[in-house]
């Protein structure tokens, strides 16, 4: 209930934009839609009043929605030619490998969950789903 919630201080339009961007990223979850909140501008709230989630600013997010939304596009395309499965995969390694090439990403997740850094650095060197392409101490 907390989307429907997030929607109802967005204005009309706003809500058409944020209900669009969740069915394209099929992502219905409360932090992402508290994202989308966060990223909307004071005009577009029906009642306007500072949003921010931990330390990332309203910029941030506001640059992140609009790189979302050309991903959206771009989404499009591959999800006609690929399999859903290999699109999620695709996604998701492609955002590792970029935060993964954050030097400070990379300190936090060294220091605070080295467990995680480890499985991520494995996901981004995967180079096919095929089973016989997979790492000789994979247990799948």
């Amino acid at each position: 209930m907390v989307v429907f919630g997030s929607l109802k201080r967005m204005k009309p339009m706003r809500q058409i934009e944020a209900a669009e961007l969740m069915v394209g990223q099929h992502n219905y979850s409360t932090p992402f839609v508290r994202a989308l909140l966060a990223a909307t501008a004071d005009d577009q709230l029906v009642k306007a009043k500072a949003v921010r989630i931990g330390d990332v600013s309203r910029e941030q997010i506001a640059r992140l929605e609009r790189e979302l939304a050309a991903v959206q596009g771009r989404t499009q395309f591959v999800e006609e030619t690929y399999g859903v499965d290999n699109l999620q995969f695709t996604v998701a390694k492609t955002y590792l490998t970029r935060l993964l090439n954050k030097a400070n990403v990379v300190r936090w997740l060294k220091k605070n969950q080295p467990d995680f850094l480890a499985e991520f650095q494995q996901i981004t060197e995967i180079t096919s789903l095929s089973i016989e392409a997979q790492p000789a101490n994979s247990t799948t």
